[in-house]
């Protein structure tokens, strides 16, 4: 809901911080589901899990779903031992935040038959700078924004 709803926001950039202590338990959407919509997205997903009071199987499907969020929107995930980690934290995502760039691209295949296509993106610089990007996009058409408050 919150990526849906940050979509009227008036800065270009837009960011959904995710903090949680565990597994999704009121959805109405599978992971499957989230991920298809992260891919769609404009909105850059950052995940903290403080998901040490977890059962360990539960706090391995949450890392796994959180991660997985985190990749397909081009964001990070991040799992800190205690709340004195998440201080550390939220600036390198600020500071993560500040230093992006946005690269475009016009794909060779045109076609917006909706198939699901792979992005791999490598930069070759001084310092071997980082590269991290959406793992990929749906070859859709846009559809044309709807009016604030409708």
């Amino acid at each position: 809901m919150a990526a849906n709803t940050s979509k009227s926001g008036k800065k270009d950039k837009k960011v959904l911080l995710v903090v949680t202590d565990g597994n999704d338990n009121s959805s109405d959407e599978t992971l499957e589901q989230l991920v298809r919509k992260a891919q769609k997205s404009e909105v850059l997903i950052y995940c903290i899990g403080l998901l040490n009071e977890e059962e360990p199987r539960e706090a391995r499907a949450a890392k796994r779903a959180l991660k997985a969020l985190a990749e397909a929107s081009g964001g990070l995930d991040y799992y800190p031992k205690d709340l004195a980690e998440v201080e550390k934290i939220t600036p390198e995502v600020a500071k993560e935040i500040r230093n992006q760039y946005t690269l475009a691209y016009s794909p060779a295949n045109q076609n917006l038959d909706g198939t699901f296509r792979k992005i791999q993106v490598t930069v070759n610089g001084f310092g071997r700078p980082t590269v991290r990007t959406r793992n990929g996009y749906y070859a859709t058409p846009e559809t044309p924004a709807k009016p604030a408050g409708k």
